[in-house]
């Protein structure tokens, strides 16, 4: 296995690990009051979207590819990068949930003074 078999890879980690640094300065999900339910939340996401994959695969809709690939398989044609892909999606949506949702209770909170 040569680096640029790794490439994808880190990046997909490194991408991960970006998202963990917003969770853990803004204590979002996994850092916030409740990180078991964040975590359950973010596993029971991936493990659907996992087995939707499954599914797919199985119905031949897309199969493994492309050269920067481990070549590690989880299961036939469902590469190890494809878990961290969809893990970073899963994380990446429960962030941006929880922005969002903070940015509008803010918001609320601001137009609320704003009228008295």
């Amino acid at each position: 296995m040569t680096g640029d078999h790794l490439v994808y890879l880190g990046l997909l980690l490194g991408a991960l690990a970006c998202m963990a640094l917003i969770d853990h300065r803004a204590r979002l999900l996994l850092f916030s009051a409740h990180p078991v339910r964040g975590a359950v939340v973010l596993v029971v996401g991936t493990v659907v979207f996992l087995a939707w994959d499954v599914v797919a695969i199985a119905e031949d809709y897309y199969e493994r590819g492309g050269a920067a690939m481990t070549g590690i398989e989880l299961a036939p044609h469902l590469p190890l990068e494809e878990l961290f892909f969809i893990l970073f999606l899963c994380y990446v949506t429960l962030v941006l949930h929880g922005l969002l949702t903070r940015w509008s209770a803010a918001r609320a909170r601001r137009t609320g003074r704003e009228t008295r």
